[in-house]
């Protein structure tokens, strides 16, 4: 965000219903006479409508405001805090050493988290820890256990002088960076006012070769279940192996439970109650004998030597199992981070806030608008929580001038009855359905 005029020491940032929203500086580049030339800042966009926008506006003041941010280089213990967790980590090292749920008080974590363990890994593009020889087939029926002392290295093993510790109005935060090895790790750690999950941002500048770095979170779940999304719905998966999970895995005993959230690392396993999540491998094309198909085939890239690779993931602990914490909610919305776009100043003819449509209820997941070769407007959705559901709905804020079911395919099947531009519906669980509209012009900007 820019500032064309001197003298700007502050600004205020005023949402479509007119109040205040907090803000938190991230960065300032200054004009000689110290006033903000541009600025970059986070804040929390609340209740910005489904598939529309929110429109916020910056008000530039000459008058310094109060600062409320601090940020100190420490090492030790200190504490992450808001409504719905306390978190304390290891700024040396990066680890969470607890994680409280508020206000049950319940203890999510039986060790250290957030621990990066780097262990050798001699395995090819296909398989773990072993080439891929062509005849297997059990091994995904063999254990991955958790990695023990004396088989890998772990990151809180080894610390920084110190960290950083920053606290503001809308996230505090803790970030260090300090060798693995030969290898350099930088953590960070965010909490946001006003969200139960707990983010992270790791990265990783590898030097070594054939090695695998994976996330440990020991849990202090005794006897929980582990349900791995999958598309379009979610999967109980067995214990001590490795499977791929769309956004999330979740761990859990039906009263308590922790869900991991990834953004595109897939490799997740929970095993004696800890979850794990594979950051990063060292690997290549490894021998494979004559008619294998690559012979003289370079791939020392998946080596991923010398440059720094960046991953973001969180943790989500709750009450209840992965129904109860909508754990599938949860994942979509860390994946799907809202896009800002700036603008001048302007006279429109729209609202300042509008979406075209709204879902009910919240287990009922859009995963598709689009065109469809006919010109009208495809919608798709999915019962996301494994709940048969009765009198679904979807509600449109523009006309909506027919409706009809149609399969995957896009072929229609069935005229649908239409009530106040809503269309209204059943599933079983883990439906898909798709509907095919058409719809009246969205952009007359009709409020929510």
């Amino acid at each position: 965000m820019g500032f064309a005029l001197n003298g700007i020491q502050d600004f205020d940032l005023i949402d479509a219903a007119g109040h205040t929203v907090p803000t938190q500086l991230l960065a300032a580049d200054r004009f000689e006479d110290g006033g903000l030339r541009r600025v970059q800042f986070a804040f929390l966009a609340r209740g910005v409508p489904a598939l529309g926008y929110q429109v916020y506006h910056v008000i530039p003041r000459q008058s310094a405001g109060v600062s409320t941010v601090s940020v100190a280089e420490t090492n030790g213990p200190s504490a992450l805090e808001n409504e719905f967790c306390r978190a304390t980590s290891d700024v040396g090292s990066g680890a969470l050493l607890s994680l409280k749920l508020k206000p049950a008080n319940w203890e999510a974590l039986s060790g250290p988290a957030n621990v990066v363990a780097l262990e050798p890994d001699m395995g090819d593009f296909w398989e773990l820890y072993q080439n891929l020889d062509g005849g297997q087939n059990v091994i995904m029926t063999r254990p991955l256990k958790v990695p023990q002392a004396g088989q890998a290295r772990f990151s809180n093993d080894e610390t920084a002088r110190s960290g950083a510790v920053r606290r503001g109005p809308v996230f505090s935060e803790i970030e260090v960076t300090h060798p693995l090895g030969s290898n350099l790790l930088t953590t960070s750690i965010r909490l946001y006012s006003g969200l139960q999950r707990l983010d992270f941002r790791t990265s990783i500048l590898n030097h070594d070769k054939f090695v695998r770095y994976r996330l440990l979170v020991p849990t202090s779940i005794k006897e929980g279940r582990n349900f791995h999304e999958i598309p379009f719905g979610a999967i109980e998966r067995p214990n001590a192996q490795e499977f791929p999970a769309q956004n999330w895995i979740d761990y859990s005993d039906g009263a308590h439970g922790i869900t991991l959230l990834n953004r595109a690392i897939p490799g997740n396993n929970a095993a004696d109650g800890t979850l794990m999540l594979s950051l990063l491998r060292s690997t290549r094309i490894q021998s494979y004998g004559i008619g294998g198909g690559f012979e003289g085939q370079g791939s020392d890239s998946g080596l991923e030597l010398d440059k720094t690779v960046t991953l973001h993931y969180a943790l989500l602990p709750h009450e209840g199992d992965w129904h109860a914490a909508g754990s599938y909610r949860a994942g979509l919305e860390f994946n799907n981070p809202l896009v800002v776009r700036k603008a001048a100043l302007h006279e429109g003819a729209l609202p300042r806030a509008w979406g075209l449509l709204d879902v009910f209820p919240a287990n009922v997941v859009l995963s598709a608008l689009k065109s469809a070769k006919d010109g009208s407007t495809v919608v798709r959705v999915y019962e996301a929580a494994g709940q048969a559901l009765t009198g679904a709905q979807i509600r449109f804020h523009t006309s909506v001038l027919s409706a009809q079911e149609a399969n995957l395919m896009e072929d229609s099947t069935a005229k649908l009855e239409v009530a106040k531009d809503a269309i209204q519906f059943d599933l079983h669980p883990f439906e898909i359905k798709t509907f095919k509209l058409r719809l009246g012009n969205p952009l007359s900007g009709r409020a929510p």
